[in-house]
């Protein structure tokens, strides 16, 4: 597996602009998948909740993935791109060292299930942005 060009932070903007939504990690984490595959490789899956009016910090994926939306619906906001949103039944890729941030811009819970294949020293996803840390800590209190 080869990764895209490396991005470093800080980043606080993604095409020209700040994404909508607050600060806040997803709730409800657990690991579906975490082995190693025949050729060494790391699959990852993962499924979380994102509470309406929140977003996940501007971020890179070293290897990209793919996110799938079990309910609700989830804006992606990518560098170069529109801004798409997916709803239930939908998934979207997310490609390698492309700042990017999803957001739950509705009205109701979404859920999402995260899937990875990288390298198994390699970092699922990276933040970027600043003040992740501080909304990171605020949710565990």
């Amino acid at each position: 597996m080869t990764p895209g060009p490396v991005i470093t932070g800080p980043v606080s903007m993604i095409n020209g602009a700040v994404p909508q939504g607050k600060l806040d990690p997803l709730q409800n984490v657990s690991t579906m998948l975490d082995t190693v595959d025949s050729q060494g490789n790391r699959l990852f899956v993962s499924r979380g909740t994102r509470m309406p009016g929140t977003r996940v910090g501007i971020h890179v994926h070293e290897y990209g993935g793919h996110t799938c939306v079990i309910s609700g619906e989830i804006t992606d906001f990518v560098e170069g791109q529109e801004s798409s949103t997916f709803p239930a039944g939908t998934c979207y890729y997310m490609p390698p060292n492309t700042l990017m941030t999803a957001a739950n811009l509705g009205t109701e819970t979404a859920v999402l299930i995260d899937n990875f294949t990288l390298p198994i020293d390699a970092p699922v996803i990276t933040i970027l942005e600043p003040g992740w840390d501080e909304a990171v800590a605020r949710a565990s209190q």
